[in-house]
């Protein structure tokens, strides 16, 4: 098995510290050299890996004021645009393409109850390249009372897959926060064991505020930043 960076490792504590709250909203970090010190890597590494955090909505680094740990979920955005608000360094929004693809009906879980307020739920899972590249683990769940399938070739875009079943809709809040892949998620993405993730879940709402569709997204996002 390939050996897992040291940055990774560095990532994958600090998100672990971050997520559990061990490391509490506005806590403000060491510096580079003390926090390299103190995970055993470089100053280089622990720079890349606090970059990668940073970019991910967890950390906040101002020259003079030093690193910060801020909330994983910045302000919910209500852009049209399924990738709005998702971006690389030169501000394009990133497009995906359906790698392959499931889709299904099944029984809502606890949390989608609450949200949809209804046990059956068309569901459809994919694996999503960018650029060629396994990048995207994407769930994409809908009440079956609405729509009784979900298009395996449906566009990643949540707003154009709701306007091509014709589903109406107001808004869509985008909620981001962090995690590290599980075995299964390495192997899908072929990516090393603990890779951090961006996880991006976007919920449509209708005009009364209820619940029509929830999108989530898994993606390795070393270039990617969410944010204006």
């Amino acid at each position: 098995m390939a050996r897992v960076p040291l940055y990774k490792t560095a990532e994958t504590e600090m998100i672990r510290r971050i997520t559990s709250g061990e490391w509490s909203v506005g806590l403000r970090l060491p510096n580079e050299f003390e926090l390299a010190d103190a995970f055993g890597v470089s100053q280089g590494t622990m720079r890349r890996a606090l970059i990668t955090l940073e970019n991910m909505g967890l950390l906040h680094r101002k020259p003079g004021r030093g690193t910060e740990v801020c909330a994983a979920t910045p302000a919910p955005s209500t852009a049209a645009l399924p990738g709005a608000g998702l971006h690389d360094a030169s501000g394009l929004a990133p497009v995906f393409e359906v790698y392959r693809t499931h889709s299904t009906t099944r029984s809502a879980d606890s949390t989608e109850l609450a949200l949809f307020g209804t046990p059956r739920l068309a569901s459809l899972e994919r694996l999503l390249r960018r650029n060629g590249v396994r990048v995207a683990l994407e769930d994409v769940a809908i009440p079956e009372a609405v729509i009784p399938a979900l298009d395996e070739d449906a566009n990643p875009d949540l707003a154009r897959l709701l306007q091509d079943a014709g589903l109406a809709f107001a808004r869509i809040d985008d909620h981001v926060t962090a995690a590290v892949t599980t075995m299964s998620q390495s192997v899908a993405l072929a990516c090393d064991r603990h890779t951090a993730l961006l996880v991006l879940t976007r919920t449509a709402r209708d005009a009364t505020g209820t619940a029509i569709a929830r999108q989530r997204l898994r993606l390795v996002a070393d270039d990617l930043v969410y944010g204006p």
